[in-house]
């Protein structure tokens, strides 16, 4: 892990990244400064170390590489990079997004530990909701809806029967089972959510039933209660990087990027300290001092 000396009042918070910082002018633009001058070798060994970790992390999103990159960059290649001031580089080489916000400001809060749960457990209406999942007591069957009949019932003549369609499949074809017979569930429309938390990592798994397994959602809520009561904070699922890879005060920083709603996750900012019940721990390499 690199370790980054404190932040001071300089990490960009404001339009400008490097309006507080010193590494350029207040509106951003560049000028011929030794910011534009040539690399330090110094530590090129090292920054080439971090960087073949850094793509060989498979928890690192394309986004939160590129801010890994970035702090990287300032740390072991930016030239005329003074003590604190490592954050404010990154910022100024990750530049600004369409509508003029610093960029590094959101891959900042994207890399908040945090633990999101799965889009089945929002709160969706019924036609975007997941079928219902209760028992089914018989196969599903489909049945077109009928014709609606004129407007003038007495003008309405009546046809012959249609003869039935011909499909032309291969030999050997087996129809396609569908899924409420697969799965032997329900699968109408839902209008009741139940949300059960794991005992052992706290995530969130969402039931939905529908308006005629209502009974049964109740009865579900019912059972998951003493055991919603008993579960653990949730294990982050998402962010925790920066702290894998460089060593820094990363609350202060977090609190200064992230949303008002934030706060630190019990098991720790980095996602190395994140227990994983379905993998072993992962190698825990040096962390470099950055800033």
């Amino acid at each position: 892990m690199t370790e980054l000396p404190a932040p001071s009042r300089t990490v960009p918070a404001g339009p400008a990244p490097t309006q507080a910082g010193g590494d350029g002018p207040p509106d951003g633009s560049p000028r011929a400064s030794t910011a534009d001058g040539p690399p330090r070798l110094d530590r090129a060994e090292a920054y080439a170390e971090v960087v073949h970790r850094i793509y060989c992390d498979r928890r690192a999103t394309p986004s939160a590489r590129e801010l890994l990159l970035a702090v990287a960059y300032g740390l072991f290649l930016a030239p005329g990079v003074e003590k604190g001031h490592v954050l404010n580089r990154a910022a100024r080489v990750l530049g600004r997004d369409a509508i003029g916000a610093p960029r590094f400001e959101r891959l900042v809060a994207d890399d908040a530990p945090r633990y999101e749960p799965p889009s089945e457990a929002g709160d969706r209406g019924p036609s975007q909701a997941p079928g219902c999942e209760a028992p089914r007591l018989r196969p599903y069957v489909y049945r077109p809806r009928p014709t609606a009949p004129a407007d003038n019932d007495e003008a309405v003549v009546p046809l012959r029967r249609p003869p039935a369609p011909v499909v032309h499949v291969p030999p050997g074809y087996v129809p396609p089972v569908d899924f409420r017979n697969e799965r032997k569930i329900c699968g109408a429309d839902s209008h009741h959510r139940v949300l059960e938390l794991d005992p052992r990592t706290g995530w969130t798994t969402a039931h939905w039933y529908c308006r005629r397994h209502a009974d049964h959602a109740e009865r579900v809520t019912e059972q998951l209660r003493e055991q919603n009561a008993a579960a653990p904070p949730p294990i982050p699922n998402r962010g925790g990087l920066l702290p894998v890879f460089f060593k820094a005060p990363w609350e202060e920083v977090y609190r200064r990027h992230a949303p008002a709603t934030w706060s630190p996750p019990a098991y720790g900012l980095s996602a190395d300290d994140w227990p994983d019940p379905g993998n072993p721990p992962p190698a825990r390499p040096r962390r470099l001092r950055a800033l």
